[in-house]
């Protein structure tokens, strides 16, 4: 099988992979991108890659990497389905949510259809290269296509396991929760600051600890246990407090989270149902 990839998508995720990739030494045929933007961003971050259009006849290649948005995945595949590189063999894409079937198009040049997911943020296409080592990558669809991504993920460093595909949106649901919603928190938090008279940067600093703090607690054994503040201690007085200080649409993320975290405290024995009841109260909306 010819060993050299091409990688289809050069935002976020697709640059990023195919810096990684040739950082490796893994053999890049090609990066693909609609985008005359994207492509410049390529071929200034990937000098001697050869970066095309998708109209440009593909390069022989033995693996496509598809790392563009979900809903662009389908699209993709059936657009390289109509002219595929020679010697095509495996075809994975990038979407931790969709299984490897969204690129069925492709079944129809002989490849073998899988996913490949890496667990990490890619704030940028062009900035940092963003660190793989160590990172999980969930790896889904059939067994030709798995091995090669397991093979791809180790190459780069990060620990692959395999997920079934009709685990893939809980598995990227939580993934989002962990990372989308707790980045969002915590802008939300340091706006808040602001608001309170902080500097911004002063904000910041004052957060860091704070929230690694938090979160290494989180991911410690026994995390509902470490869970401090006026929910944990039951403080109903105080989280009414906090819901009248607040901006109005974290307020009802306050409460979300707040309702949650009462739950799984209860269920623990971690909060008498006196104190509970009194949170739940609090939490109510009144509107």
């Amino acid at each position: 099988m010819n060993a050299a990839w091409i990688v289809v998508g050069a935002g976020r995720c697709g640059l990023q992979l195919a810096r990684s990739m040739a950082a490796a030494g893994v053999d890049l045929a090609a990066v693909v991108s609609p985008s005359e933007a994207s492509r410049r961003r390529a071929r200034a971050a990937l000098p001697g890659v050869t970066v095309l259009d998708p109209a440009t006849a593909l390069p022989a290649s033995g693996g496509i990497l598809v790392a563009v948005p979900d809903r662009a995945v389908a699209a993709c595949a059936e657009t390289l389905a109509a002219s595929p590189p020679d010697g095509l063999a495996r075809a994975l894409h990038t979407s931790g949510l969709l299984p490897a079937s969204a690129l069925a198009p492709l079944a129809g040049t002989g490849a073998s259809l899988g996913s490949l997911h890496p667990l990490v943020s890619f704030p940028s296409a062009d900035g940092a290269l963003v660190p793989l080592a160590g990172a999980f990558a969930a790896v889904e669809g059939e067994d030709a296509a798995a091995a090669t991504a397991t093979a791809l993920a180790w190459r780069l460093g990060m620990e692959p396991h395999r997920i079934d595909a009709g685990a893939k949106p809980r598995y990227h649901a939580a993934a989002a929760v962990a990372a989308n919603l707790a980045h969002t928190v915590v802008l939300g938090a340091r706006e808040e600051l602001v608001g309170a008279g902080l500097e911004p940067d002063v904000a910041a600093a004052a957060l860091a600890p704070l929230v690694l703090g938090a979160v290494q607690s989180a991911l410690d054994g026994v995390p509902w246990r470490h869970l401090t503040g006026a929910v944990a201690r039951g403080d109903a007085a105080t989280v009414s407090a906090h819901l009248g200080a607040l901006d109005p649409d974290l307020a009802a993320v306050y409460r979300s989270a707040a309702r949650f975290a009462v739950t799984r405290l209860t269920a623990e024995g971690l909060l008498e149902n006196t104190l509970a009841d009194e949170l739940k109260a609090a939490l109510t909306d009144p509107r």
